[in-house]
């Protein structure tokens, strides 16, 4: 029967809780030795012919404070080897990029799904006149052999190269998924469960933003198309909307990492 003012216990995993500053499964562990430290000594103490009340109380003040339990946790996590965490950041790194080049493939379909339906213009046309240099004219051509301009050659060169680069590099992001997995190197749960949702939702939500940016009409914006040979709406909307649908799966994963951390 729990003593009169409460069961102290329970009163010191919570006041535990309340302290710990760290991961939601690291916490969990820490209560679960906690619990089990405390109520094996209070069994001894009963054993011993000690109250409940009195066993308790033993149990703690044997345990330590709860503001020395978490100073010696937190001393634990200062000591953590560098180069631990280091891995961890790098296999994170890894696999992040690995899904950020399928997510580049992923775009090269829309792309081509877009040279299907609105033509090649939407994806590889540049918007109003512009001026192409000779030498790049001269190798267009040189590949579009039944263009009849320079200004149609780049287009059809914009066109395809935003599906087949992509896609060689979906292919590139899928090998590199695949050793991942097959190195069999997990990381160890040094990183926060939030850290590459949040670093993949910030990154994708970035570029998703600055294609679908792109992709609006340069006299709107009163910017030029982007760097090196101007290109249709659809060469960057094909990419805005793949980065803002990955931004959005992360960012669902990071409301679920969320929520596990408020819950415990």
């Amino acid at each position: 029967m729990s003593a009169p003012g409460g069961d102290l216990v329970e009163d010191y995993l919570d006041q535990l809780y309340a302290r710990l500053r760290c991961a939601p499964r690291d916490a969990r562990r820490i209560l679960a030795e906690a619990e089990d430290h405390l109520r094996e000594a209070v069994s001894d103490g009963l054993a011993a012919g000690l109250t409940q009340a009195e066993a308790q109380q033993q149990a703690v003040s044997g345990f330590g404070s709860v503001r020395a339990v978490v100073r010696a946790h937190d001393a634990r996590l200062r000591r953590l080897p560098t180069v631990a965490v280091l891995r961890d950041v790098i296999l994170a790194a890894w696999r992040l990029g690995a899904i950020a080049l399928v997510a580049v493939g992923a775009s090269g379909l829309v792309a081509g799904l877009m040279n299907v339906v609105f033509g090649r213009s939407f994806v590889g046309g540049a918007p109003g006149v512009v001026r192409y240099p000779a030498a790049a004219c001269q190798r267009w051509l040189s590949l579009w052999p039944h263009a009849h301009s320079c200004a149609q050659a780049a287009m059809l060169e914009n066109s395809s190269d935003a599906v087949t680069l992509r896609l060689a590099a979906g292919v590139l992001g899928v090998a590199a998924l695949a050793a991942y997995h097959l190195a069999g190197r997990r990381p160890r749960d040094l990183l926060p469960d939030s850290f590459t949702p949040t670093v993949a939702m910030t990154l994708f939500g970035a570029a998703g933003l600055g294609l679908a940016a792109l992709s609006v009409d340069d006299t709107v914006l009163g910017l030029r198309s982007g760097p090196g040979t101007p290109a249709g709406a659809g060469f960057y909307a094909s990419g805005a909307i793949v980065a803002l649908v990955m931004a959005l799966r992360y960012a669902r994963q990071l409301h679920r990492s969320i929520l596990r951390q408020a819950r415990g």
